[in-house]
Formats: structure tokens, sequence, C-alpha cells
């Protein structure tokens, strides 16, 4: 078969399992409503939607994620369109698939193990860092009731970042020199605070959910799955959770007002649960739909060229 042949394949079968996600996302998801809006969708269109990203890799998957988000919203609109929202749909195709080229061919105990020192590692910063924190009395409250700073905070010199931080431990010495000389203190140090402690311990906690549903997954599809199991959660929960936080910031930044007037993380972690439980369910049948595909002697020759 000839590379152009390939090509017009790949786009055919793309476009059939983009026509089918549409239909599904048409008829089969319910949206639910989030602090007012319509911020969580649930469905079985990313069984297909997802892919072209794992059968043809990355320019595939950012295309078909465009035009799946375009195109399902012409079907069946919800609020204004935002072509920021089409922009990350197209980024967490590519995603998907880049990520899925490089783990498909690497070794499962490899990525097992791996996906084990991360989770080890990320949880223990993060514990270490809110010990360490909380240990130094800094929170989001620090600068409210700091005295030293309070005294000073019209003058911020190295001396009175000294001063304010004499006897802390590295990260908070580090958190208050970042911050102490910005327009709003509090809130960069709450920023700072959530990403060096939540940030990393749920980044160790995704290691872990990682972990889990590949033990359990790995049995319930053993003998029938075409695909490891570890590689392509990687794959999709990594990506789940990029776009997944990009369209919780432009959502609440742009769209929804509502959204505003909450916490970054209140609005943004049911967001990620239902995205993390979306990608298990989709991850397992995605392995097995893959089977009946690779299956076809018609498409054999095609899947073996990309």
């Amino acid at each position: 078969m000839s590379k152009q042949a390939k090509h017009i394949r790949a786009i055919t079968v793309s476009a059939i399992l983009l026509a089918i996600a549409l239909v599904l996302r048409t008829v089969l998801t319910i949206d639910i409503p989030l602090f007012g809006e319509n911020g969580v969708r649930i469905g079985v269109s990313g069984i297909f939607s997802m892919m072209p990203s794992i059968l043809f890799g990355p320019v595939y998957g950012c295309i078909t994620g465009a035009l799946g988000d375009l195109m399902g919203f012409v079907l069946k609109p919800t609020g204004a369109y935002m072509p920021l929202l089409t922009l990350t749909a197209a980024l967490g195709g590519a995603l998907r698939g880049a990520l899925w080229l490089a783990l498909r061919n690497r070794g499962t105990r490899g990525i097992r193990a791996g996906t084990l020192v991360f989770t080890l590692l990320m949880l223990s910063l993060g514990i270490g860092n809110a010990v360490s924190l909380k240990a130094d009395g800094i929170d989001s409250g620090f600068y409210g009731s700091n005295e030293i700073y309070l005294a000073n905070a019209d003058a911020i010199t190295p001396e009175v970042t000294e001063a304010i931080t004499d006897g802390m431990g590295l990260i908070g010495r580090m958190l208050v020199q970042r911050t102490v000389t910005a327009k709003d203190p509090a809130s960069g140090l709450t920023a700072y605070i959530v990403s060096m402690t939540y940030g990393l311990i749920g980044s160790g906690a995704l290691g872990l959910v990682l972990l889990i549903v590949d033990f359990i997954v790995s049995r319930l599809a053993a003998g029938r799955a075409a695909l490891p199991i570890a590689q392509l959660l990687i794959a999709a929960l990594v990506t789940g959770m990029v776009t997944t936080t990009l369209n919780t910031v432009v959502l609440r930044e742009m769209l929804f007002t509502s959204w505003k007037l909450l916490p970054f993380a209140v609005v943004w972690i049911p967001r990620a649960v239902e995205e993390v439980l979306a990608n298990i369910v989709n991850v397992y049948f995605i392995s097995l739909l893959y089977g009946v595909i690779s299956r076809q002697r018609s498409l054999q020759s095609l899947l073996a060229g990309f």
C-alpha cells in the first residue's frame, strides 16, 4: 500500500470514528450542573474520539480533536462557542498521540517501576513541604499576621526579608523571598503553597491511581486487551488532566462568572475526578476495540504504517 493510500484510508477510518463519537455525544451525553453551570459532561463518545490519536498518531489526534469540538458544538450547542476550547481539544489529541507513540513500545515493567518511583517522590516532596511550611507558620494568611512584614510593608529591603525569614526552613525561606516584594504577596504566596504541597501530592496521587487502575484493568482485560494498559493509561490520564485544567481556566476566566467567586481547586477537583473515571472506562474499551480493528485484514497493513 502506498503512503498516499495509507493516509487516505487513515482519514476515512478517523472520519468514521469521529462520526460515531459525534452521534454518541449528541444523543448519549449528560451535562451535570456544577455551581450553576454545565461544568461536568458524562458520556461514552470519548472511546471513539480518542481512537484516531492512538491508531494514527498526534497529527490525526490533533485534527479530529479540533473537529470533534467544533462539530459537537454545531450539533449540540451549550452556551457560547469558545475557540480556545477547540484549541485545547486539538492540543489534547496531539498530546495523547505523542505520549502513546513515546510509550507504546516501552516495557510495561519499566513503566510501572518508573510510575512507582514518581509517585513516591511526589508524595514525599508534597508531604515534606506541607510539614515544613506548617512548622514555619506559613499559610495563606502569613503576610496579614507577620509583625515584621506589617511594620515594613512599604519598604521591603533585603534586611527586612532576612528578618522575616530568620529561622525558616529552605522551602519557607524560598517562598517568602519570591513573593514578599510582589504587589499582592498574599495571593502569590498562596499560589506557591498550593503548587508546592497540594500540587505535588496530587501528582503523586495520580501516579497511585495509575498503578491501582493498571492492576485492576489489566486483570479485567487479561487475554482480551490488544494494547498495553499501563502505557495507554498514562497517555490518556496525563492528557485528560492537562486539557481539563486548561479548559477549567478558560471557562472560569472567560465564560462562567460564578466560578470566579470560588477557589480554582473547588471547581477543578470534581471535573478532574470525572476525567479520571471517564478515561479509565475509555482505556478499557479502547484496548478491546483496538483488538477488533487490528484483526481486520484490510486494516492490518494500515495500522502497521503508523
